[in-house]
């Protein structure tokens, strides 16, 4: 629609520091003829924002709403789904230079006011829609209001290293301030001091600035001598301190070094965050390779063009590869969904049936079931993996050729349902873990207050000869790869001169090594042929006789959107608790 038919603003514009709670005022004024009776007005986002959803009944609640508008002017207000609201304009219709004003967070009656979304967005839009009166047409306001989502204030330093490397090789640093939501701090301007046995740098501090925007690299560090070594960093007079993961100095560190990747990366709605996204991978979370994975059925080809200029643009083989690929989405009964990437550049996309397919495609391309998705690519340079997301996938469909791993770990959680079902059936996959977000931030993902994310986002931890698309797909094919929570955690296996992924035969009783470093002390490790252990290390020295733990794990069920709410109590008879501390909750909403 034209905006001159309605003007659309919001106060206060300053930035807002992600999770923080406030009250803002969206402004609707109409101009010329103004609008007709039984008009809509609909504001939502293009983001999964876990921004609170408005409310307009409890005064005293979190997210109360309250509508205003010229006297004589009939409107009414309600929420729609999680991410908006709209007003409906009643009989008298609104004026030329009329305004209806929703103040967002009213705290005239008690409420705390609107809690912001958790993490960061140069451009958090809140996309104006209009439905006039009388007709079926939705028109978009182009010249929407937005708002900047920053970091808040830190709560730690965070500090990523290389998993391998030789004595005497350089490499870098990235030293990140963190808020309580894992966002990189915007306007922390601390002095970090970094320090490590064993590790010499060129220089010790780092001075962040504007520009580094909460996270920031140090360049000319080198290991002096072999071992398990780890970097920290201190900003004393702001109280933060943070240690790295642990940094494995071999002199011989072989073909294949330890790299990271986030290969289901997950997807942005606004083509122009697109290198965003892959700018907060390299740059933010330190990681080696990303994907970003769009449901076919909602990419257009102008989306489709821009995502692979992008993926060509942070091609920069030796520091950071942008994985070329997409989501064929297609219903579980389908085959469910499934990544699939390109060893090259540009390449067609195939979708799945119309779910949700912008008119602009065309339906001639589609592949309507999972097994026409693998022959179609069958014998192709192409790599496909199975995951579960908004549609799990059905394991009972496979093909070897081309797909080597299944991912198992994600911010939907981990699903060990999946690696149960694939040995059970006999298939050889690696085991892959990633973010499968909408929020911008492949390789260090949160939940936040997401309605469908339950858990940190995962990682894969994957054995190439370098940092290229060639090698990321060598590595695939060849299964040297497994999945972590998210922790970058070192892990090698080998058998007879065998690493992970191998397939071999041998007429000899096997022996297993297996090396493990954790991002913190180590409580056990488990060998497993398929569901059967076989063996376990648990040397770990005793812990406080005055310390219990208390764990809860699982699953609603074998599907997507599986989480469940854990909601209890402790009670101690004839004692009392000292202290309290917690493990992987990992947001401050647990």
């Amino acid at each position: 629609m034209s905006d001159t038919m309605l003007k659309t603003s919001i106060e206060p514009s300053t930035p807002v520091a992600a999770g923080s709670f406030g009250t803002w005022t969206l402004r609707f004024q109409a101009t010329g003829d103004g609008l007709p009776a039984g008009t809509t007005i609909r504001v939502g986002t293009d983001t999964d924002t876990d921004w609170g959803v408005p409310q307009f009944n409890d005064p005293g609640a979190a997210e109360y709403a309250t509508v205003t508008a010229p006297e004589g002017v009939d409107v009414a207000a309600l929420t729609v789904g999680v991410k908006g609201f709209q007003v409906e304009v009643g009989s008298t219709g609104l004026p030329g230079g009329g305004e209806i004003a929703v103040v967002i967070g009213d705290t005239s009656g008690g409420s705390p006011g609107s809690r912001s979304q958790t993490f960061r967005e140069h451009h958090r839009v809140f996309a104006v829609t209009v439905q006039q009166g009388g007709s079926d047409e939705v028109e978009a306001v182009t010249d929407s209001p937005v708002l900047e989502i920053v970091g808040g204030e830190p709560v730690k330093l965070v500090v990523v290293v290389p998993s391998e490397l030789p004595p005497g090789e350089p490499f870098r640093v990235l030293v990140k301030a963190e808020d309580a939501w894992g966002n990189a701090s915007n306007g922390y301007r601390g002095t970090v001091t970094l320090a490590g046995d064993g590790i010499a740098l060129d220089n010790d501090t780092i001075d962040f600035s504007e520009s580094d925007a909460g996270a920031g690299w140090l360049e000319g560090a080198s290991a002096d001598r072999a071992g398990v070594l780890r970097l920290t960093a201190t900003d004393n007079q702001a109280g933060l301190a943070g240690t790295s993961n642990p940094l494995c100095v071999v002199e011989h560190v072989g073909q294949q070094r330890l790299h990271w990747a986030d290969p289901h990366g997950g997807q942005l709605v606004d083509r122009e965050k697109f290198a965003g996204f892959f700018a907060h991978a390299r740059d933010v979370a330190g990681i080696q390779f990303a994907g970003f994975q769009r449901n076919a059925d909602v990419l257009d080809e102008q989306d489709l063009v821009v995502q692979q200029d992008v993926e060509l643009e942070f091609h920069e083989p030796g520091r950071f590869i942008a994985i070329p690929g997409y989501e064929w989405s297609g219903k579980t009964w389908d085959g469910g969904h499934h990544n699939v990437y390109f060893r090259r550049h540009h390449q067609p996309i195939h979708r799945n049936a119309p779910a949700e397919t912008p008119e602009s495609v065309d339906k001639s391309t589609e592949l309507h079931h999972v097994r026409d998705l693998y022959a179609h690519y069958r014998g192709t340079d192409t790599i496909i993996t199975p995951h579960v997301g908004g549609e799990h996938s059905d394991l009972k469909h496979h093909d070897p050729t081309l797909e080597p791993g299944v991912e198992i770990v994600s911010s939907h959680g981990a699903f060990e349902w999946m690696r149960r079902d694939a040995l059970a059936r006999g298939y050889q996959l690696g085991f892959l873990g990633g973010s499968d977000s909408y929020t911008g931030r492949p390789g260090d993902d949160r939940p936040g207050h997401q309605q469908r994310r339950y858990s940190k986002a995962g990682l894969t931890g994957i054995y190439c000869d370098g940092v290229t698309l060639e090698s990321f797909f060598e590595a695939m094919r060849a299964r040297r790869v497994y999945a972590t929570t998210g922790a970058r955690i070192v892990a090698r296996a080998d058998v007879e001169g065998h690493g992970i992924g191998s397939r071999f035969s041998t007429h000899q009783q096997p022996v297993v090594e297996v090396d493990v470093v954790g991002t913190a002390p180590l409580e056990s490790v488990e060998l497993f042929r398929n569901e059967e252990l076989l063996g376990q290390w648990d040397e770990a020295p005793d812990g406080d006789p005055r310390r219990v733990r208390v764990l809860w794990q699982g699953s609603s069920r074998q599907t997507s959107y599986s989480g469940i709410v854990w909601d209890g109590t402790i009670t101690v008879h004839g004692g009392r608790i000292t202290d309290t501390d917690t493990l992987r909750f990992d947001s401050p909403r647990s």
